[in-house]
């Protein structure tokens, strides 16, 4: 720890740098820990690796304290993210399994996406069913055609198979 810090001492304006380029990120959208890591990284790659000579393990070290100086004043927060994307992808009509793999592409922990979709109050047979009578205005329980597409579409959106029945017994 000491080590880190008097190399944030010795560079400074690097470690500023990055704090001032998470602090603009964080503050046009809320972003997971492991993507603003990943942004401060492409950052340094494109704007900062002509002007400062540094080793990767240096930059990872300052990238790595930004993270965690913008944890520890609640600037960055993984549950919180969660729960808003959960929420925004919810409202656009997707599923759970869609959900847990979006997050799950962003680095977020399987375990903590999975804790937040169960606290979540969201009525999955609901928002299906919103979107399968936005995208099938007519029901014709015969047209086994409709069914499979149905159920594609469902799919395709991330709902569960048990979800996927329920919802179209609705329909």
């Amino acid at each position: 720890m000491i080590i880190l810090q008097l190399m944030m001492m010795e560079s400074k304006p690097l470690y500023q740098t990055f704090l001032n380029k998470a602090v603009q990120l964080l503050a046009q959208r809320n972003h997971s820990s492991t993507e603003l890591k990943q942004k401060l990284s492409i950052f340094y790659l494109k704007k900062l690796s002509t002007d400062v000579e540094s080793s990767a393990q240096s930059i990872n070290a300052h990238i790595d304290a930004v993270i965690a100086h913008c944890l520890s004043h609640h600037w960055l927060d993984d549950k919180q993210y969660i729960e808003q994307y959960i929420n925004m992808r919810s409202r656009k009509g997707y599923g759970q399994n869609r959900i847990l793999m979006e997050l799950k592409q962003r680095g977020l922990p399987r375990s903590l996406i999975q804790y937040q979709l169960q606290q979540s109050e969201i009525d999955w047979i609901e928002v299906g069913l919103i979107q399968t009578q936005k995208k099938f205005r007519v029901s014709d329980k015969k047209d086994l055609q409709q069914k499979i597409k149905i159920f594609q579409f469902l799919t395709y959106r991330g709902f569960q198979q048990d979800e996927i029945k329920q919802i179209y017994s609705l329909f």
